[in-house]
């Protein structure tokens, strides 16, 4: 199945296939990074290597990959981060959407020609205009954005946060984006940050689970609310699918074209469009589970591997909730290439 995914609810990504015209470029890398495939193989990135659409960079340790994009953009994936690149729209409208999923990425947009990309995190959407910025992507879930140059529009959770140069925002899981502050000078510690916000989750494990769970309220039901129109286009599909068949054996030519132009290819965008609408949804989901989620389990038992404390195995406990919901609600929306 091609895939297409939605944007904050309203914008859809185009088919692989159409998409991979518009690669991205490894210009430097070193230390350990690979480049997942849309289909879940993993290949080494070397200078000259393209990243297509659908595809992600992933740093170890000691990596660091520095990418071009078509435009003049160029991004800088540190190490210990995870890096997806898509895209929405078709030809003259189609436009990036640059995810930070874990760790840090910097990015320079060139806005000389083309549309300005869409910057995308576990926890917020961003617009940005002409821009110099950083994403901290936290362990626990929150996002840290950091502008140097330019303009950046963080939203989250229905909400809109204007920054300017040297200004900052912090957007924790389900919540709206915070107060912005400005940087008086001094380059950010993402990795004291990303501590600080650490000790902060064991510190209550389970608050921070309460506010992870929000967000993942958020695309479940985006999820949800695609189901009925989906079997309603189902329908339509089915039904136009009979007639055009039906029209085929009479042999009419000239009305078959016009039958499939008028109604059976839109049924067929239509549904496709819903059915991998819902995948997006499924596959914010599986990344926050990946990412995040684990990470606080990993985090929380090897503090505690016996249970002994009450916070820990209340944590368990709803960690284990979340899980059952995952298998239940979200992986028959997956596929094996997403794992």
């Amino acid at each position: 199945m091609n895939k297409k995914i939605i944007l904050a609810g309203t914008l859809v990504l185009s088919c692989l296939a159409v998409l991979a015209a518009q690669p991205a470029k490894v210009v430097y890398t070193e230390g350990s990074t690979r480049i997942k495939s849309a289909a879940g193989s993993l290949r080494e990135a070397d200078f000259g290597s393209t990243v297509s659409y659908g595809e992600s960079v992933l740093t170890g340790r000691d990596g660091y990959t520095e990418l071009s994009l078509p435009d003049g953009s160029s991004i800088r994936v540190m190490k210990d981060s995870v890096f997806n690149y898509s895209s929405t729209g078709t030809g003259q409208n189609t436009r990036p959407v640059l995810a930070t999923t874990a760790g840090q990425v910097g990015y320079k947009i060139n806005r000389v020609t083309g549309r300005s990309p869409v910057i995308q995190t576990n926890s917020m959407v961003a617009a940005v205009r002409g821009t110099e910025f950083t994403v901290f992507a936290g362990r626990e879930g929150s996002v840290l954005i950091a502008v140097d140059e330019g303009i950046v529009d963080v939203s989250a959770q229905g909400e809109t946060i204007e920054l300017l140069a040297d200004e900052i925002v912090e957007v924790e899981p389900g919540k709206a984006p915070g107060v912005k502050y400005t940087r008086l000078g001094r380059e950010l510690d993402f990795s004291g940050w990303n501590q600080n916000r650490n000790d902060d989750f064991l510190a209550d494990p389970l608050a921070a689970l309460d506010r992870l769970e929000a967000q993942l309220t958020v695309y479940r039901d985006a999820l949800f609310e695609l189901k009925a129109p989906y079997a309603e286009a189902t329908a339509v599909w089915e039904k136009a699918s009979r007639e055009f068949k039906a029209l085929a054996a009479k042999g009419d030519t000239g009305a078959l074209n016009t039958y499939e132009k008028e109604v059976l290819a839109p049924a067929i965008d239509n549904r496709s469009a819903l059915i991998l609408n819902i995948r997006y949804h499924a596959l914010n989901y599986l990344g926050v589970r990946r990412y995040v989620l684990a990470n606080m389990y990993m985090e929380v038992r090897s503090r505690d591997p016996l249970s002994h404390k009450t916070a820990t195995r209340g944590f368990l406990a709803r960690h284990a909730e979340i899980l059952d919901r995952y298998e239940e609600e979200i992986v028959p929306e997956l596929n094996e290439n997403d794992y």
